[in-house]
């Protein structure tokens, strides 16, 4: 559990950073967000009990760390996973998708929905935000891409594994 509080401040503190660089320097760094969102937390405890639910996306958040380029952040924030991927290429994102539905499946954590969302931030294909007066924090930007629902993909609800 401390790896995974460890591995949010470093990913909001780094994206804290890309936010005020290409505030400053009108979008200078380009880098994606990858947003994976598992739904039903309900779900996720009746199923395993809220104990095991918790390791699983524990254990998920591990091996996606592992899996990852050194330079790919990934933060898990409840049932939410935020990964950010600096110099991203659109192969390298679908690589990444890729990655990802098998780690879920290989969890057990197919027994809800999961949805998926890639933003790209800065450079020629930036996901436009509203202005603000003031630049934003990582938890307002985090917060801002949440209620685009952008999905880019969507996984439904499969057969219960253990």
């Amino acid at each position: 559990m401390n790896e995974d509080h460890e591995a949010r401040e470093r990913f909001l503190i780094t994206l804290d950073w890309l936010l005020a660089l290409n505030e400053r320097y009108d979008n200078a760094v380009q880098y994606g967000l990858l947003h994976v969102c598992f739904h039903d937390k309900q779900v996720l405890g009746d199923a395993y009990g809220a104990q095991h639910a918790i390791q699983l996306l524990t254990g998920l958040a591990a091996r996606l760390r592992k899996a990852f380029r050194k330079t790919d952040l990934v933060a898990r924030d409840g049932t939410e996973f935020w990964i950010l991927i600096p110099y991203t290429e659109p192969q390298t994102v679908i690589d990444k998708v890729t990655q990802l539905v098998d780690m879920a499946s290989q969890s057990g954590l197919d027994v809800v929905e999961r949805d998926l969302a890639f933003f790209t931030v800065g450079g020629d294909h930036d996901t436009p935000m509203p202005s603000t007066p003031q630049p934003m924090t990582s938890l307002q930007y985090l917060d801002e891409l949440r209620k685009r629902r952008q999905i880019t993909h969507r996984w439904s609800t499969l057969a219960l594994t253990r």
